[in-house]
């Protein structure tokens, strides 16, 4: 079998940071936070505002970070697939994309305590189960990370070169 070659190999890996970051904005949409009698928010619907939220400025910058970061992806595995030679340009938009997923990664899984809904119930709530976190507020992180973990290799391609031909 032949061995892959390089930008194949920096196009899966950044395939793979893409998915995971379409996963995590998919995430976004999914049930993330509860209250007794009340019905399941998401992130979004944090973001967005509902009748029990009010829309949120910062989230919705989080939103557009991570559109950013996804684009970025985009691009990023379209430089690769054309075999661009141009490694500062493909650096730049890896360490953006990364920083970009990153950032609105962290901000959107806060999102419970950046809008404030985590103030309007008590904490004794929380431990006896009538306000807590769902499945969507754990997946947003886990895929945000794994996305800009797969994003590294394309972050390292400079210093890569560089140690290849410091070997020669």
């Amino acid at each position: 079998m032949k061995k892959l070659s390089e930008n194949i190999k920096y196009c899966i890996t950044s395939g793979i940071a893409l998915l995971c970051s379409i996963l995590t904005f998919g995430f976004l949409f999914l049930p993330a936070y509860f209250e007794d009698n009340q019905q399941d928010l998401s992130l979004a619907n944090i973001a967005f505002g509902t009748d029990r939220v009010k829309t949120n400025g910062v989230l919705i910058f989080a939103f557009v970070l991570m559109i950013l970061g996804v684009i970025g992806l985009g691009y990023l595995i379209y430089l690769h697939a054309k075999k661009s030679d141009k490694d500062k340009i493909i650096t730049i938009t890896a360490i953006v994309s990364a920083i970009l997923i990153l950032v609105s990664g962290i901000i959107l899984s806060l999102s419970i305590f950046v809008s404030g809904l985590d103030k309007l119930n008590s904490e004794l709530g929380f431990l006896q189960g009538s306000w807590g976190i769902k499945i969507g507020n754990i997946l947003v992180p886990i895929f945000t990370l794994l996305s800009v973990g797969f994003t590294y290799p394309s972050c390292m391609i400079i210093l890569h070169h560089k140690d290849l031909e410091d070997k020669k």
